[in-house]
């Protein structure tokens, strides 16, 4: 029996940590549990999901319920466990049938994913988790019966009709009736307390309304942008936003991660299209003092990574040492980011890889970009065009969020 104890709780154990992983990650999408469970990529199949409606119940997140169902279980256990005798099969019979009704919103919850298409691994470890518990429980049950136990219906009957217990029983009930109250006011209070304050970060709705407006009184252009070739997301989207970027400075990098999170969101629905204006004198003349030493060798080093076919992986690997490159960047720091990026399991060489950086078709697609920025008025990075609308830096989340909704909206 006790390998059993032992067990339940330790995938409840199990179980409550991921759930918190997934409630982490629900309030808090760009938090580490997600790129470790779902990749690094540019495109988050879990930070997806946690951004769509199915990710909530009756306005509380799905993970605050698992992680209530999993402490819940752990609590039982240890009681029993400490108690033993007849709080064994007390737990039993509690636990059975809420394992039950976890793996069936499990299933429901697995049918929406592939409804969905989506991918969520650190979702799809908790189902695993749900159903070996259940199984566990299952065979826990036959030993039971198999040993003399009362069953579990006899056992419902015995906790609900047991006027004559003992005074230590009767406090063991009302300690875990508070308990659960408790634990549920303390979860999900928590939980609306996280979603309070990330809330408390955006911006007003009259505010971001107030800069829409004003952005969209602008009558867009019709601007014939040549092709690029530094493409992210799905090239055949219906929604576009050019970015004039430098690859080194601050506010890009956050453009950067904002992009995680929109590409994410709109799968297939958006692209961006990248052109370079590095604020370095050494290739681009319309910049009076070199702001980003090297920036020139780390465009050229984004449009080596775009020929070589490997553009998405190079940018993640890019910008995941942004915090030591953007002071120190040169000719290692790149080759680093290749390194990083997994390109020589597809056989292209460092050598190659640095050719590519220094050929003329690089330099004439660098000096291309830097004139069409100049013909276009560029002067900042980043500096955005969406829908034919000029807008310099980097505007907040939701209102390129609301931008980008729009424009679909439109189409």
């Amino acid at each position: 029996m006790k390998k059993y104890v032992y067990a339940i709780l330790f995938l409840s154990i199990a179980g409550a940590a991921l759930s918190g992983m997934l409630l982490l990650q629900h309030y808090y999408p760009d938090s580490g549990p997600g790129s470790l469970f779902c990749g690094g990529g540019l495109v988050n199949s879990c930070l997806t999901l946690a951004q769509s409606p199915y990710s909530t119940l009756l306005g509380m997140p799905m993970a605050a319920f698992g992680l209530f169902w999993h402490l819940t279980a752990v609590f039982m256990l240890l009681i029993a466990d400490y108690a033993r005798g007849r709080y064994y099969a007390y737990s039993l019979a509690a636990l059975l049938p809420l394992a039950c009704a976890a793996v069936t919103a499990d299933i429901l919850l697995g049918a929406l994913l592939v409804k969905t298409g989506l991918f969520c691994a650190l979702c799809i470890a908790t189902y695993g988790v749900n159903l070996a518990v259940l199984a566990l429980l299952l065979l826990w049950s036959r030993l039971d019966r198999e040993t003399g136990g009362t069953g579990l219906a006899a056992t419902f009957r015995e906790i609900l009709s047991d006027r004559e217990a003992s005074p230590d029983r009767k406090a063991f009930y009302a300690s875990f009736i508070l308990f659960m109250f408790l634990l549920a006011f303390a979860l999900f209070s928590t939980s609306h307390i996280m979603r309070l304050k990330t809330e408390r970060k955006r911006m007003p709705p009259e505010k971001i309304e107030s800069i829409l407006q004003e952005f969209y009184r602008t009558p867009g252009q019709e601007i014939a942008f040549p092709e690029s070739g530094i493409i992210l997301g799905d090239a055949g989207a219906p929604v576009t936003i050019t970015a004039f970027t430098d690859f080194l400075c601050s506010a890009c990098h956050e453009f950067y991660r904002m992009e995680k999170f929109l590409l994410s969101k709109y799968h297939g629905r958006i692209r961006i299209v990248y052109f370079n204006y590095p604020l370095d004198g050494e290739c681009n003349p319309d910049v009076r003092r070199t702001l980003y030493a090297n920036a020139c060798l780390a465009s050229r080093a984004i449009i080596a990574a775009s020929e070589a076919g490997i553009l998405d992986r190079y940018i993640v690997s890019h910008f995941a040492d942004y915090g030591r490159i953007h002071t120190g960047y040169g000719t290692e720091s790149a080759l680093e980011a290749f390194r990083n990026s997994g390109a020589k399991r597809e056989g292209i060489g460092e050598k190659e890889f640095t050719a590519m950086m220094n050929s003329e078709e690089t330099t004439r697609r660098l000096e291309r970009d830097i004139a069409l920025a100049k013909e276009l008025g560029v002067s900042a990075t980043p500096t955005l065009f969406i829908g034919g609308r000029k807008m310099e830096g980097v505007p907040p989340l939701e209102i390129l969020d609301r931008m980008i909704a729009r424009e679909l909206a439109g189409r």
